[in-house]
């Protein structure tokens, strides 16, 4: 079915629901039924604004009586895990917002009942489907690039989004980015600041490359730079807006902008930040147009990866 087929209802109706999620599910022209929140007047005000049919306080009575295909969650972490278990068992695809469940153990537990079911359920890693980062994967896999030899991340974010520990909640983004761009983690360690934060993550990934996060949060700084090093190439990708390539043997550096996707030069804060572009992937893949991605497997590698950071300091770790 066409991606404006896919009908919808959405769960939690908080700031970043509102302000970047609605807008994204609007743009991906995904039908939005229902909208439900447990504040019955935020759930009635936000359904008008975005032109939705209904407003509900409870997933379930939203399920029996609208007919959904999926349904979206955003929300405190325990509740993306117990409203998409409902929605799984309703017979509906779900996307939800990282972390996908309070653990790795909780977010296999999912899995297992969406394969279960048959039904899609992606998580919002936005960074993955950021048009900076897709084209940064480009670059790594061309031929020219070479091998990939080491991944550096600094993420260092403004605020806390509403979770008590960044570290479990914020960091396994960087994790899944470096999981998308050079595979697999087989070891890591951990060097932390005296009042826990920053911390520097090491990564060795199981194809021998390495890679590297410097992570905090909240700072008044903010910042956002990854760099993959080749065996001739290295690309700088900075705050998802811009990449510089240089080539060994080329004193030349070639820059790629953001306004030249296929977004333009206008393009959103919710298609450059990769919101939008992960919703209407959701949006494909549950009409069967596109293949999932960002599944709750990769959510559970990388919040296991993050769970075994929160507890390191100093020693390597196996990963196994």
């Amino acid at each position: 079915m066409p991606e404006g087929n896919v009908r919808a209802g959405f769960v939690g109706c908080g700031v970043h629901a509102r302000e970047t999620l609605l807008p994204a599910v609007q743009r991906a022209e995904m039908d939005l039924a229902a909208i439900c929140d447990l504040d019955k007047r935020l759930a009635q005000r936000t359904t008008r604004r975005f032109g939705a049919f209904r407003s509900y306080q409870d997933v379930r009575t939203m399920l029996a009586e609208m007919d959904l295909d999926a349904v979206l969650v955003c929300g405190p972490p325990e509740l993306h895990a117990e409203a998409a278990a409902i929605a799984l068992d309703g017979g509906c695809h779900v996307w939800m917002e990282a972390p996908a469940a309070p653990t790795a153990e909780e977010t296999l537990r999912l899995a297992e009942l969406a394969a279960a079911r048959g039904l899609i359920a992606q998580v919002g890693f936005a960074m993955r489907f950021a048009p900076v980062y897709r084209r940064l994967q480009e670059i790594a896999s061309e031929e020219q690039f070479g091998e990939v030899r080491a991944i550096e991340v600094a993420l260092w974010l403004p605020k806390m989004h509403g979770h008590d520990d960044p570290v479990l909640f914020d960091l396994p983004h960087a994790l899944d980015l470096v999981r998308t761009l050079g595979g697999d983690v087989a070891e890591l360690s951990v060097t932390r600041a005296s009042d826990t934060q920053p911390l520097l993550v090491g990564l060795k990934l199981q194809s021998g490359a390495i890679a590297s996060i410097s992570f905090a949060a909240p700072v008044a700084c903010p910042r956002e730079q990854v760099t993959v090093a080749g065996t001739s190439t290295v690309a700088v990708a900075d705050d998802r807006r811009t990449i510089t390539v240089k080539r060994c043997g080329c004193e030349e550096i070639s820059l790629w902008g953001a306004g030249s996707c296929r977004a333009g030069a206008g393009a959103s804060p919710e298609r450059l930040e990769g919101y939008l572009p992960e919703i209407e992937h959701f949006a494909a893949a549950v009409a069967g147009d596109a293949q999932p991605l960002a599944t709750l497997q990769d959510a559970a590698a990388a919040q296991r990866l993050a769970e075994l950071i929160a507890t390191g300091d100093g020693g390597v770790i196996s990963v196994g």
